[in-house]
């Protein structure tokens, strides 16, 4: 029989079948939960139990595990877009309608972690805070910084549209930068540190930096918004 290398949650001991506390070879104590509706075993990322097909509740996981992604800033897009848009149509709570109710709750919120997981891998602040959070980190505070503070300093002053498209662009090369430097220093921490956060305060500083560059440009952004036309 094959079963899924991943899967959900359920509390109480495990109904007869399952392995109870974690009994197959190589796995994780614990980590293996009965299924309810047969009571064979299932791993945390499991979508549905492979020995009778039933929609699984999800379980907490983080973002990378739940769609499959190494633990890595730098991920490739293009294969983030293909696991979401796999498992999602593989939950579709229609193709478990014959099933019940419960099992199309299952998979509805299945598929809601699913889109939830894929927004935050989406986006490089929620994605970098998610994997700071994962290797022990803390968010950095907001540190001196005089070419943020004169960054700031001209946006205040912009009046009109030219100047406001000027910061505009300035800023998102800026962003560009962040983004492109948190990647070798995430590699650096995940290679570098310990398990309770050490190595991943340059990570930390960079998003911290980020965090107030886009900030910056999503104001000029509104700002320009509301003058003339391009």
């Amino acid at each position: 029989m094959t079963r899924s290398k991943s899967g959900p949650p359920k509390s109480g001991p495990p109904k007869a079948g399952s392995s109870g506390s974690g009994g197959i070879s190589g796995t994780i104590p614990g980590d293996l939960e009965g299924c309810g509706t047969c009571g064979r075993p299932v791993a945390p990322r499991a979508l549905f139990c492979h020995a009778c097909g039933a929609a699984q509740p999800p379980r907490p996981l983080d973002p990378f595990t739940r769609l499959g992604m190494e633990r890595r800033f730098d991920i490739d897009p293009e294969q983030l877009a293909r696991q979401h848009a796999g498992f999602t149509r593989a939950m579709d709570p229609q193709r478990f309608t014959a099933r019940g109710p419960r099992q199309q709750a299952n998979a509805k919120a299945q598929a809601e972690a699913l889109n939830e997981a894929y927004e935050v891998l989406r986006d490089p602040i929620r994605r970098a805070h998610a994997l700071l959070s994962l290797l022990g980190g803390v968010p950095a505070g907001n540190e001196e910084d005089e070419e943020i503070a004169d960054l700031q300093a001209r946006l205040e002053r912009a009046q009109d549209a030219g100047e406001l498209d000027r910061i505009g662009l300035d800023l998102g090369q800026r962003v560009e930068a962040c983004i492109k430097y948190l990647a070798p220093a995430f590699r650096k921490a995940q290679s570098d540190g310990g398990p309770d956060g050490h190595g991943t305060d340059g990570a930390a500083r960079i998003l911290a930096r980020l965090e107030r560059l886009e900030a910056m440009a999503a104001e000029a952004r509104t700002r320009r918004t509301g003058l003339a036309p391009r």
